[in-house]
C-alpha cells in the first residue's frame, strides 16, 4: 500500500461558539451559527466533482465526472483522483460504469456509490492492492435510490440519500446497513464529520446543519446570511481542522470558519 493511501485523516474538534451562557442548548432550541468564508482550493478539471473526502493528513480524494464533450475518449468518464494540499495529482483511476457519486476514506478503504441499471444504488468498497492500485473489493445494495455523499465517523459510514430524506448508517464490521435517521431537511446532500459532529447540507432548504449523537440529532444550523445554497448539490469535507464546502458546478472549494 502506498504512503498516500495508508494515513488516516486526523479528526479535530471544530469549536463553534453559541449564544452566551449556552442559552440555545439549555432551551432545546437550535443554535444559530455564523459562518465566515476563508481560503479557497482549486480542484483539477475539466468536469464536475460528485464526491470528495480527506484521504490522510495531507491528501484529498474526489470523484470527477467528465462529460463526453470534454473527455478525450469522447464518452462520459468518472475518475477517482487523489491530490495533495498543493494541488498536485498523486493518483488517478478510471471507474467509468462503476462509480457515480459519494466518496469516503476510512483509513483502510474508500467507499463510493454507483447507479445500477435497475434503478437501485450500490455501495462499493475500494481498496489498494499490493501495487497501490485501487480496485473494487466488495459491493452492497444501498437502501435508497439517490445517494449523494458519504462520511466516516471513525466507526460507521453515513450515507445521505436525497430521495428518501434520510441518512443511512453502514457498519463495515458486519457489512450491513444497521440504522437510518431522518435528515433535518427534505433533500440531504453533502456530509462531513469533524471529529465530534456531523455536518449536512440540504439542497431543498439550502441550509447547513450540525448534527450530533448516535442518532445524529440536529443541534445547530448556520444562519442564511452566511450560508444559503438552495437548489444546489453542495458537497462538504473536513480536512482535520476546518470544514470546506464545494458549490455545485464550481471547481473551487471554500473553507468555512464559525464564530
Amino acid at each position: 500500500m502506498t504512503s498516500a493511501l495508508r494515513g488516516t485523516a486526523a479528526a479535530v474538534l471544530l469549536a463553534v461558539a453559541v449564544a452566551p451562557g449556552g442559552a440555545a442548548a439549555q432551551s432545546g432550541r437550535l443554535a444559530e451559527l455564523v459562518a465566515v468564508r476563508g481560503d479557497t482550493l482549486v480542484l483539477p478539471g475539466p468536469g464536475r466533482v460528485t464526491g470528495l473526502s480527506a484521504a490522510g493528513a495531507d491528501s484529498l480524494a474526489f470523484l470527477l465526472e467528465v462529460p463526453a464533450a470534454q473527455a478525450a475518449s469522447g464518452r462520459r468518464e468518472v475518475r477517482l483522483l487523489l491530490q495533495d494540499t498543493g494541488g498536485r495529482v498523486l493518483y488517478a483511476a478510471d471507474f467509468t460504469g462503476v462509480l457515480d457519486r459519494a466518496l469516503a476514506w476510512t483509513g483502510r478503504a474508500f467507499y463510493a456509490c454507483g447507479d445500477a441499471p435497475d434503478g437501485t444504488s450500490i455501495l462499493y468498497e475500494i481498496r489498494p492492492d499490493s501495487l497501490g492500485q485501487l480496485l473494487v473489493e466488495e459491493a452492497f445494495t444501498a437502501p435508497g435510490h439517490r445517494p449523494m455523499a458519504l462520511a466516516w465517523d471513525g466507526r460507521y459510514l453515513w450515507l445521505s440519500d436525497r430521495d428518501s430524506g434520510r441518512l443511512d448508517r453502514f457498519d463495515p464490521q458486519v457489512d450491513e446497513f444497521t440504522r437510518f435517521v431522518a435528515a433535518p431537511g427534505f433533500s440531504p446532500c453533502g456530509l462531513a464529520w469533524d471529529g465530534a459532529s456531523m455536518w449536512l447540507t440540504d439542497a431543498g432548504t439550502g441550509r447547513l446543519y450540525r448534527l450530533a449523537g448516535a442518532r445524529l440529532a440536529c443541534n445547530g444550523v448556520v444562519d442564511t446570511a452566511s450560508f444559503l445554497q438552495r437548489g444546489a448539490d453542495t458537497l462538504l469535507w473536513h480536512d482535520g481542522s476546518r470544514l470546506w464546502y464545494l458549490p455545485e458546478g464550481q471547481g473551487i472549494a471554500v473553507r468555512l470558519e464559525f464564530r
